[in-house]
C-alpha cells in the first residue's frame, strides 16, 4: 500500500478526529483536542543515497517556520488547514534581506529564531557550507510552508509534487527539511 491509499485509509480518521476537536479547539482546549490527533503514515524510506559526494551535490531548503518577507509578500494566515485548503507557501530568495523577514507562525516560541534566524531558516550557515567546500551549492530560492498542516491531503496531492517540479528546475539534489 502506498501513500495515495494510505491516504484513502487515513481520512475518514481525519473526518471523525475533526468532528470532535473543532468543538475542543473553540473552547480552547487546543492541548486535548490534539492530543488524538491521526498522525499520517508514510511508507518507505524517506532517504536516498546521493550518486555523489556531498561536496558536489546542489542543496535545496524547505522550512515550516511561516516566513514571509515584510512588505512583498502576504503574510501567512496563522490558522490550521482543517478543510482542505492547499498548504500556504512562500519562496525566499537566499540572499533576502534578513531584517525584513517576520514570522507568521503562531506555533512555536520565536524568541531563538529571532536571535539567530539560522535556527529554523539556516540561510547563512548553508552559505558557509557552500562557500567552505564541504556542499556544492545551495538553490537561490527557499521554500517556505505554516508548519500547521492539519489536513495533510492536499499537502501530499498538491504541495509536494509542486515542490518537486520546483526544485527540480534549481536542479536541486538533496533537500534539507527544517520542522519549526
Amino acid at each position: 500500500m502506498g501513500d495515495a491509499a494510505n491516504l484513502e485509509t487515513w481520512a475518514p480518521s481525519f473526518e471523525q478526529w475533526k468532528t470532535e476537536a473543532l468543538p475542543r479547539i473553540a473552547e480552547g482546549k487546543t492541548r486535548e483536542a490534539f492530543g488524538s490527533y491521526p498522525w499520517f503514515q508514510t511508507e518507505g524510506d524517506p532517504f536516498a543515497r546521493l550518486a555523489k559526494p556531498v561536496s558536489e551535490t546542489r542543496f535545496g531548503l524547505i522550512t515550516t517556520g511561516g516566513y514571509s518577507i515584510s512588505g512583498e509578500q502576504e503574510p501567512m494566515k496563522p490558522v490550521p488547514n482543517f478543510g482542505g485548503d492547499t498548504p500556504q507557501l512562500r519562496e525566499i530568495p537566499i540572499d533576502v534581506d534578513r531584517s525584513k523577514l517576520e514570522i507568521n507562525h503562531p506555533g512555536y516560541d520565536h524568541r531563538f529564531a529571532e536571535e539567530d534566524i539560522n535556527v529554523n531558516l539556516p540561510l547563512d550557515r548553508l552559505r558557509e557550507l557552500a562557500e567552505a567546500g564541504e556542499i556544492g551549492s545551495i538553490a537561490a530560492t527557499t521554500h517556505v510552508l505554516m508548519g500547521l498542516v492539519v489536513d495533510v491531503a492536499p499537502l501530499l496531492r498538491e504541495t509536494v509534487p509542486m515542490l518537486v517540479e520546483k526544485l527540480r528546475a534549481e536542479d536541486v539534489e538533496a533537500v534539507l527539511l527544517v520542522p519549526s
